[in-house]
């Protein structure tokens, strides 16, 4: 066990937590409320520090790294909005214990408190000092206090005389990351297109993993990201959403997340949800007003919703991520398009997707009362920064591994909804015709070679779809080399070298 004097404390995201008087022997996990509203109202001389706990996989980590670090510490009261179940966390950890987590070859993986949700702490934090954590440090569970002067007197009559419970602070090596290397790419605006919102998310994870840009963030901590990935999902059932055992959020989880988005209830403590600053924070339920809109005049494009309050959030330290909504009906579709200033595209974009098509199916089942003819159309979403923190890119790496083939088979392409192309050879020339989706014939090329037409296809952007071009590409240089082999030539067929007159 290595032990340092003198560390410097809070030794983990220490401009994340607001740091009182560091000899009180109190610390406090305030969850998803935001520390800061119960910062102004705890005395912070009677507190050592104050901070919030989001994620029982990521976060518990350096909580417990933190208090190991300050020995003095010898009571963690637990407060506010559990939203994510990191707090049952921790009262798991006081009742029940931990355990280790081991692979098929019994390597140590990770530590995991005894409870009924996920949850991680990592395995360089020794054995012994998350016994003696468990054992010293008495876990307070006040989460069913919304009254934090109350919490202040339950700390007043704490006896903050008890000796430390170790002589010298215990720090320990940080968690092994996987480094993750970055193919070069376009500075900004990447597609990503799927029918599903699982397998989008898939598809997001492996791009942000080759192409995402690693820079440093605002948490301490590091990010591949890119700038604006737009999403495009389009035949995502909200009657019956797909969500996988391997997406991050269950069923029974968006059962609990969707309400904070479609209605406008607001949990006491919560800053905000964005349910809330679309349907009651200023004044007016904007998702009736588009509702309203779109049933006066059916292809309106002011049917928007804003959830930015210029007056809070241009100080705000935590403003909402969701900014934008814009609802718009095109060729008998009804569209939405939103946008997100930031994504945590690994933990919190599924959760943000599904919300969002579940409003948008929301807005269509009111407006096709006046218009039987309009359908479900995409859901797109403008994630202007794209990111994955680098404690996920383990598991992210991990879940593309496993399933990204699985759904998408090499042998498919996807689908181009620019259209299709009929290859054919014509006296002694190659012609390409240009077909939509419905046999619409919309373009002919012709030239004795491929390169041309290349050329005449990329300027009139007739593919969208990367594996379609090289499709296209592999067939144009067959019939190419059929042409000057003189050899027959047919889409989809490998030319036949045994007709080779030599």
């Amino acid at each position: 066990m290595k032990k340092i004097k003198n560390a410097n404390w809070p030794a983990y995201k220490n401009k994340m937590l607001i740091v009182g008087n560091k000899k009180s022997q109190v610390a406090v996990c305030t969850l998803w409320t935001k520390k800061e509203m119960v910062g102004q109202i705890l005395d912070l001389k009677t507190v050592a520090v104050i901070g919030n706990l989001y994620s029982p996989k990521k976060g518990v980590s350096f909580l417990i790294r933190n208090i190991l670090a300050n020995p003095n510490i010898r009571y963690l009261i637990v407060c506010g909005l559990d939203n994510s179940k990191s707090g049952q966390v921790l009262i798991d950890f006081s009742n029940n214990g931990f355990k280790g987590i081991t692979d098929e070859k019994n390597n140590l993986l990770y530590w995991q408190v005894i409870s009924e949700t996920e949850n991680k702490i990592d395995t360089e934090i020794e054995r012994e000092a998350i016994e003696l954590f468990r054992e010293k440090v008495k876990i307070i569970d006040l989460r069913n206090e919304r009254n934090f002067k109350e919490i202040q007197e339950k700390i007043n009559f704490l006896d903050q005389n008890l000796p430390p419970f170790s002589c010298e602070p215990l720090i320990f090596p940080d968690e092994k990351k996987d480094t993750v290397e970055s193919f070069p790419s376009e500075d900004s605006v990447h597609t990503i297109r799927g029918k599903k919102i699982a397998e989008t998310w898939l598809k997001i994870l492996d791009h942000i993993l080759r192409f995402g840009r690693t820079d440093q963030t605002s948490y301490q901590n590091q990010q591949k990201e890119i700038i604006d990935i737009v999403s495009v999902i389009t035949d995502e059932d909200p009657e019956n959403l797909y969500i996988p055992e391997w997406l991050p959020n269950d069923a029974e989880h968006m059962k609990e997340y969707a309400p904070t988005v479609l209605s406008a209830f607001c949990p006491q403590g919560a800053a905000y949800t964005y349910g809330s600053r679309m349907r009651s924070y200023f004044g007016v339920d904007q998702i009736q007003e588009v509702i309203n809109r779109i049933r006066e005049e059916k292809h309106t494009r002011r049917a928007m919703v804003n959830l930015l309050d210029p007056r809070v959030d241009s100080y705000s330290k935590n403003p909402p991520c969701l900014n934008h909504c814009w609802f718009r009906v095109q060729g008998d579709k009804l569209h939405l398009v939103a946008t997100l200033r930031s994504n945590d595209m690994f933990d919190a974009w599924p959760e943000n997707a599904l919300a969002l098509r579940l409003l948008q199916n929301i807005v269509f089942k009111k407006i096709v009362k006046s218009y039987s003819e309009v359908k479900l159309g995409n859901l797109v979403i403008h994630s202007l920064s794209a990111h994955i923190y680098d404690d996920s890119w383990k598991e992210a790496k991990k879940i593309v591994e496993q399933h990204h083939k699985a759904v998408f088979p090499s042998a498919n392409l996807e689908q181009d909804c620019r259209g299709n192309f009929i290859i054919t050879v014509e006296n002694s020339e190659i012609v390409v015709e240009h077909y939509s989706s419905n046999e619409t014939l919309l373009a002919t090329y012709r030239n004795k070679k491929a390169m041309p037409i290349y050329f005449e296809m990329s300027r009139n952007g007739a593919v969208s779809v990367i594996s379609h071009a090289l499709y296209i590409g592999t067939e144009l240089q067959k019939a190419e080399l059929a042409i000057k082999l003189m050899l027959p030539y047919k889409q989809d067929i490998e030319l036949n070298i045994n007709k080779l007159k030599i």
